[in-house]
């Protein structure tokens, strides 16, 4: 067994594989237990008049991997071997860490020992661990997602097509799920903006009338407004202007007069009220 490509595998658990002195090296766990035919020679070691090496195939095609499994299958079920069927299908489709957590599985079972590590049950194998650890330019889009967590050989043994429909559908959801969490945990390379309701919260004053001295607090300035008074000069005519008027009309005898009155002086320009009768 090389135990610098079998890295993610527990140590107890490589001692355990070294000492069965397995006819194959194990180099890739994911590509190495995806026929179940190492499945099936570790158990012939425990179980040697239950389980016929030679009724197993160490083929690689689909139908190789499906008759063999199906003959573990029948054999974990007899025993009452708790081994997942979610594990074994990943392991069939060499999903990443569904082999580690099979030949775990197995050690547990065949040895009564516990190893430190053992995921819970309702494992869900994709690569979403391994995109987070990418800067976020090269992270998967929902198309390369599509095709890197759904395998041809699920293409080829899915039961129906609403079936495949929901497993990508599924893979949409969690891709978008992490997505969103990229944009809370970056959101000015995203370029969000904040939402009248979160600008409120971020600017909210204080609800006391005697601290409203027109002073808007902000995070980064302090701005200071000033109140305008504006005084329209001119606008109010003379006191005795409206006597004067009001005098020329009644000793006007032909009524020609027209009398305006001057309002104010602005830039060399004179502005007149005219009077109408």
């Amino acid at each position: 067994v090389s135990t610098q490509s079998t890295g993610a595998l527990p140590r107890e658990v490589l001692k355990w594989l070294q000492s069965l002195d397995l006819s194959i090296s194990v180099k890739n766990p994911k590509w190495d237990f995806s026929n179940g035919y190492l499945v099936a020679e570790i158990l012939s070691w425990y179980h040697p008049k239950e389980i016929k090496i030679h009724c197993f195939n160490n083929g690689t095609s689909i139908q190789s991997k499906l008759l063999n499994w199906n003959l573990l299958e029948t054999f974990f079920k007899n025993k009452n071997y708790a081994i997942d069927k979610d594990v074994m299908e990943g392991t069939i489709h060499c999903k990443s860490a569904a082999a580690e957590v099979l030949v775990e599985q197995l050690y547990t079972t065949l040895t009564n020992r516990p190893t430190y590590r053992l995921l819970p049950r309702n494992h869900i194998f994709n690569d979403l661990s391994y995109q987070s650890k990418l800067p976020l330019h090269a992270r998967a889009t929902a198309s390369t997602a599509i095709k890197n967590n759904l395998a041809n050989t699920e293409l080829e043994t899915g039961p129906d097509t609403n079936h495949l429909m929901n497993k990508t559908q599924h893979i949409i959801s969690l891709h978008q799920q992490h997505r969103q969490n990229q944009r809370l945990q970056d959101p000015d390379r995203f370029g969000i903006k904040s939402n009248l309701g979160e600008i409120r919260q971020k600017g909210k004053r204080d609800s006391n009338p005697k601290n409203r001295t027109g002073t808007c607090n902000s995070n980064q300035e302090n701005v200071q407004f000033a109140e305008i008074k504006v005084k329209q000069s001119g606008r109010d005519l003379p006191p005795n202007a409206m006597e004067e008027i009001k005098g020329k009309i009644n000793n006007d005898m032909f009524g020609t007069y027209q009398p305006t009155v001057k309002v104010g002086e602005s830039n060399g320009f004179s502005a007149v009220a005219q009077y109408s009768r």
